[in-house]
């Protein structure tokens, strides 16, 4: 993650595909559960995780 906490362009990417890969597989249509998903993945990206296996791995841990 740049140092000024701002994704560029491939990294949003690789984030949203990330979303809604993981709210596809678990059938997530609610807008609430949907951006409290993201949060998580925000959450993982300032952690310093961006890879989209190790992104959906967290995801389906249930970490961030």
């Amino acid at each position: 993650m740049p140092a000024c906490g701002v994704a560029d362009p491939a990294q949003l990417d690789i984030l949203t595909k990330a979303l809604n890969d993981y709210c596809a597989r678990h059938r997530v249509a609610d807008k609430d559960e949907r951006e409290r998903i993201a949060i998580r993945v925000i959450a993982l990206f300032g952690r310093g995780v961006s890879d989209p296996a190790q992104l959906s791995a967290e995801l389906e841990r249930g970490s961030a």
